[in-house]
């Protein structure tokens, strides 16, 4: 993805002969990242994760654990393996200097004598990154669906730095299913990298991204009038009650989990200026007790104004820590979709 040369060359740390044969034949039949991430979490020896994120890594279709690998080594004291893997981060997955600099796992290659130059260099990927229009989105239909018969379409916004796949899988397939809806997860307009996005917080051009992605699907999808529905969580999430209370023609209510991102919602400045009328429009909006105050905060100055536009409004704090999905997440859903959409 990245046109300029990193600047360090350094040789690709080497899988063990050991390591090698022992995973490649753990592969076959077996759901592989699954079982590394368990590895990574058992009680093993520090240098054994490495070499077993170092075969994953020549073997997964899409790593996104390049940083982690190097934060491992640099804990060994392993600079030039973690100024590889940085490098590979930047050029094929994308990484924050900000991030970097947070990392205490890596303050012994921010005490190296090459990192000025190596962070010029990540911070110019991450340019790079997001100037390019590389996007990701998954459409996911009832089985037997036959492309043409009107569907309600449930629009899925990831958080900040995650991706369309928060809003894609077989729970996903359940619910399309059972429910005949289709769902479409849409990558945020800036990519951060191969496997991390960020809405722009510029919100008519993230609207304009998300139509664009709506169009793509026209010789797969027949979307029902009126019959839309978002999906969203911490940016996302934001973003999906922002386009609902926007389009209230076209979308029916939203999912907003933990709400929050950034950049300050048009939501209540939007309809002060510009009343609409969101008769017939549902509301859920969700938070974890333990994240924090900010979610609850926004919900709770955004619920009065959508409801002087006649919108009903649901609310609700899950008992739990972090910033993270609900418990039982694809229960929730499918409740909150059939009142929504019945």
């Amino acid at each position: 993805m990245i046109a300029a040369e990193a600047p360090f060359q350094l040789e690709a740390p080497i899988v063990s002969a050991t390591v090698a044969k022992t995973w490649s034949a753990e592969v076959e039949g077996t759901e592989i990242s699954a079982k590394v991430r368990k590895f990574i979490a058992g009680d093993h020896p520090d240098q054994e994760k490495i070499d077993v994120l170092t075969w994953w890594a020549g073997r997964a279709e899409q790593p996104d654990f390049f940083v982690e690998l190097a934060s491992r080594h640099a804990v060994l004291g392993q600079i030039d393996q973690a100024i590889y893997w940085l490098q590979r981060a930047g050029e094929e997955d994308g990484c924050e200097v900000a991030d970097l600099e947070a990392d205490e796992g890596l303050a012994k290659v921010r005490v190296d004598p090459r990192w000025a130059k190596l962070k010029t260099y990540l911070q110019a990927c991450d340019a790079e990154w997001q100037k390019s229009s590389y996007f990701r989105q998954i459409l996911t239909l009832p089985e037997n669906y036959d492309g043409k018969s009107p569907i309600p379409l449930v629009i899925g916004l990831h958080g900040f730095g995650s991706v369309p796949e928060d809003f894609s899988g077989t729970d996903h397939q359940r619910l399309s299913d059972s429910l005949g809806v289709a769902f479409l997860s849409v990558s945020g307009r800036l990519p951060l990298g191969r496997n991390s996005f960020m809405w722009s917080g510029d919100f008519a051009l993230d609207w304009k991204h998300i139509e664009a992605a709506i169009a793509r699907t026209r010789s797969d999808l027949t979307p029902a009038a009126g019959k839309m529905v978002a999906i969203g969580f911490s940016q996302g999430g934001q973003l999906a009650a922002d386009i609902t209370a926007a389009y209230p023609q076209q979308f029916r209510g939203c999912v907003s989990m933990s709400p929050g991102s950034r950049f300050a919602s048009g939501l209540v400045g939007r309809l002060g200026k510009t009343p609409n009328s969101l008769a017939g429009q549902q509301y859920f909006f969700s938070w974890i007790s333990g994240e924090g105050t900010g979610p609850k905060q926004r919900v709770l100055a955004w619920r009065p104004v959508l409801e002087k536009q006649k919108a009903v409004v649901y609310q609700y704090e899950f008992p739990g820590k972090g910033h993270t999905f609900p418990r039982n997440y694809e229960d929730y859903f499918a409740i909150t979709l059939q009142v929504i959409l019945r």
